[in-house]
């Protein structure tokens, strides 16, 4: 190591060339960090412009609703629900018009179909629902039992990213009820909703067709469109993929009434597999799936509806 009198030492003849030199790879270096500088000031104006017209809108969607919108928005998320913050009301209101933004492109557009669902989410009572099996006291707690016992719908297992696996079993039906068919899948898909772990809060949706029978299972028409309308107006963007495992030759023509029903964007994300298939591989592991839904599928433990129902919070898939 040299020391300052070493230094001081030295010979000092080449100090003004050293110097020149230092100069000139200063203001090389200068030169690029300028450059660099502008390259990542153009790169943040566009990024910025692009975030703040989605800021722009998703605002002039916050202003157009009253506070009890808000609040319902707000409540959308389970987190919210169970722990409502006036701090945090805004942020999570936010995120749900946010669905409804980029699923409409266009912010009158989105602000119309978002106030559609609040609406519907008040009459519906979706909070008292999500809160049925919390209060023993509830008036939806019995009937809402009673509709699940049937064990044709559950919340269980995740795929790669972290989403909650909504699963559908027809041959479990055991009838069709004007509201609580709907209520129930409601319920289902809202806790899939608050079980998923992934950023965009979607889930997949499994439906086992295997022991389905067109004239024992499938809904009357009208309740079949009712809930696909439902989905359609009130969940854009909710669901990630749908994946429809040994579907029957019959399912055709079932299919052919309620297709028009289903979105555009919604068709391109259903997928008709096969249980002997490995499909399903590329969005789940192994201990993620059940043996029904793709070859070496673990997750196979019997499903109990008290626990399910009692002892598993609204926000945790079955077996989590």
């Amino acid at each position: 190591m040299t020391t300052r009198e070493e230094t001081s030492s030295k010979d000092t003849s080449s100090a003004p060339t050293r110097t020149m030199r230092r100069r000139s790879s200063l203001a090389a270096l200068g030169s690029s960090i300028n450059r660099s500088l502008r390259r990542l000031s153009l790169f943040g104006s566009r990024r910025s412009v692009g975030n703040l017209k989605e800021e722009e809108q998703l605002q002039f969607i916050l202003n157009a609703l009253s506070e009890e919108e808000i609040e319902v928005a707000a409540r959308s998320s389970y987190t919210y629900l169970k722990n409502p913050k006036d701090t945090n009301r805004n942020a999570y209101a936010k995120q749900f018009a946010l669905r409804f933004l980029r699923s409409k492109k266009d912010e009158k557009k989105a602000l119309a179909k978002m106030q559609s669902t609040i609406q519907f989410r008040t009459e519906i009572d979706i909070d008292g629902l999500r809160l049925a099996f919390e209060d023993l006291d509830s008036e939806y707690h019995e009937p809402l039992k009673e509709q699940l016992k049937s064990k044709m719908l559950k919340v269980q297992g995740y795929d790669k990213e972290g989403r909650a696996t909504y699963i559908f079993t027809p041959r479990n039906v055991q009838g069709h009820d004007e509201e609580w068919t709907l209520k129930e899948h409601i319920y289902t898909l809202e806790r899939a909703i608050a079980c998923s772990h992934a950023p965009d809060k979607t889930v997949n949706a499994v439906v086992d067709f295997n022991g389905f029978s067109v004239t024992q299972h499938a809904p009357p028409t009208h309740i079949g469109k009712q809930f696909m309308l439902t989905l359609r107006n009130h969940y854009a963007g909710s669901v990630n993929q749908i994946f429809l495992v040994d579907a029957p030759f019959a399912f055709n023509a079932l299919w052919t009434i309620f297709k028009p029903f289903v979105g555009s964007k919604t068709r391109h994300k259903i997928h008709f597999v096969k249980s002997n298939h490995s499909k399903l591989k590329k969005w789940y592991n192994d201990d993620q799936a059940a043996s029904w839904m793709m070859p070496g599928g673990t997750k196979n433990r019997e499903f109990d509806l008290d626990e399910y129902l009692h002892e598993t919070a609204f926000n945790e898939a079955f077996d989590e």
